[in-house]
């Protein structure tokens, strides 16, 4: 095993608010027992990508993981629903106890790349009209579980959130070797506590689908870590990354499942374009760009705005404050009847009142959705 020597900050180091004591000091090799059985650590993945064995940050006492209560509380619900195939499942969560404090330990089943990766391999970074359409419905089922059965909305979906399931268990045992015969370099902290540099999954890119087909693996739904419950009702708060956040959540009015569709909206832009439909680095710039894209926000919308924060945008009118706004329509310049099946269903999603936007269910009806066709409901050409 490679020793690191060097001072320079590696791994989780490196975030910015990084605290060790927080972080549970787990040894490759170490038998971790819970209620069910024993987990020994093989190999550290790293985060976000093909989780097995999340341990979180340390927790004071009696308090309960969001994630973990998300994750079962899915699994409870009794469903047959073809979504829940696209999210991820739990199959246990423990406590641990730490040197510095408690920590939970979610397991689940190893998966694949994630999308974000995935993504990379395609020409210019752009999925295929066929692989996105496969994907987006595999999106929207999951969001049909969650939403109408599971009552649960994600409020994070972003392409690093989707994993594509293994189609085989070869690269799970070529990890097992790899880190046998040559393990991971690691740096010795102090003599309780060792940094390992993550291993990665030697998982095939290969981009020979035709179109139509859904990529290598199903493409799967995780990170529960911001979810909440009860779809039905309104929540308040701060939600999603920037480029993916819902007008209602930057102008802080209450939200529900509807920001999830907004979110899987404008990911589907960027997964077709390798771009950000709304590419503001601030709440204001996105806001201005929203605009541009789609025409001012109604009057009644604005004004449901939290004061004190629509003022900063709008006047009392409801009209823009900022700087004038020069009109870019969403797709003036795409042609074809796939391009305007797919702009249809984006504009069903990207709107600015919530209640607007199709539902998960609604738009699995759209004909860009429906396999076998050329996005317009008309039966696709065989070659």
């Amino acid at each position: 095993m490679t020793s690191i020597t060097s001072t320079n900050a590696i791994e989780e180091e490196t975030y910015d608010d990084y605290v060790a004591e927080e972080f549970y000091p787990a040894h490759i090799g170490e038998v971790i027992k819970s209620p069910k059985g024993e987990y020994e650590i093989i190999g550290k993945l790293g985060e976000n990508t093909f989780t097995t064995l999340k341990i979180t940050i340390s927790h004071p006492p009696n308090t309960t993981n969001r994630e973990a209560d998300i994750y079962t509380h899915i699994q409870s619900v009794s469903s047959q629903h073809e979504g829940r195939g696209h999210v991820r499942n739990l199959q246990e969560a423990f406590e641990i106890e730490g040197p510095d404090g408690k920590h939970w330990c979610l397991v689940h089943r190893p998966l694949g790349v994630s999308l974000q990766e995935w993504q990379r391999g395609f020409e210019g970074g752009k999925l295929t009209v066929g692989v996105l359409r496969g994907v987006v419905r595999s999106l929207l089922l999951a969001l049909e579980f969650l939403h109408e059965e599971a009552g649960v909305i994600h409020t994070d979906i972003q392409a690093s959130n989707i994993l594509l399931t293994l189609p085989t268990s070869t690269p799970i045992h070529t990890f097992v070797t790899a880190e046998t015969s040559h393990p991971s370099p690691h740096k010795t902290v102090t003599p309780h506590r060792t940094i390992y540099r993550s291993r990665r999954l030697s998982v095939s890119l290969s981009l020979d689908q035709t179109p139509g087909e859904v990529p290598p693996g199903v493409p799967t739904l995780t990170d529960f870590g911001n979810a909440v419950r009860d779809a039905k009702r309104l929540h308040a708060g701060l939600i999603q990354p920037l480029m993916c956040r819902a007008p209602e959540v930057i102008l802080r009015m209450p939200w529900d499942g509807g920001a999830d569709v907004w979110n899987l909206g404008v990911l589907m832009w960027q997964l077709r374009f390798n771009e950000h439909l709304f590419d503001g680095v601030t709440e204001g710039e996105q806001l201005r760009n929203m605009i541009a894209s789609l025409g001012p926000p109604p009057r009644e919308f604005v004004a449901q705005g939290r004061l004190g924060v629509r003022e900063v945008y709008f006047d009392d009118d409801g009209v823009w404050k900022g700087n004038p706004v020069k009109p870019h329509p969403i797709g003036e310049a795409m042609e074809g009847e796939d391009e305007e099946g797919f702009l249809d269903l984006l504009k069903q999603m990207v709107r600015w009142v919530p209640e607007e936007r199709k539902s998960a269910r609604e738009l699995l009806k759209h004909p860009w959705l429906a396999p076998d066709t050329d996005g317009t409901g008309k039966e696709a050409e065989k070659q």
